[in-house]
């Protein structure tokens, strides 16, 4: 299985004003999806969780997780 490096905590994330996530299936079956990371503990790091996901689509466990700078914005702002 290919290593996870390590990345920062969802703490330090939540600190730069981000709070959802983006995650991509590890395996490149072009499966990703969009979450909000508030459940998650201060401590705990995005690569910590990386290999715990399974994908819905090609059923791989294995994910890239990267916080979601840019979430999605509602209607045309004019």
């Amino acid at each position: 299985m290919t290593p996870y490096p390590q990345k920062i905590t969802f703490g330090e994330m939540r600190e730069m004003g981000v709070r959802g996530v983006l995650i991509y299936c590890g395996h490149r079956c072009g499966h990703r999806t969009e979450a909000n990371a508030d459940g998650w503990p201060d401590d705990l790091r995005l690569s910590d969780v990386e290999p715990k996901f399974v994908c819905t689509k090609c059923g791989r466990r294995g994910a890239e997780i990267r916080p979601n700078h840019n979430p999605a914005k509602m209607g045309t702002g004019g």
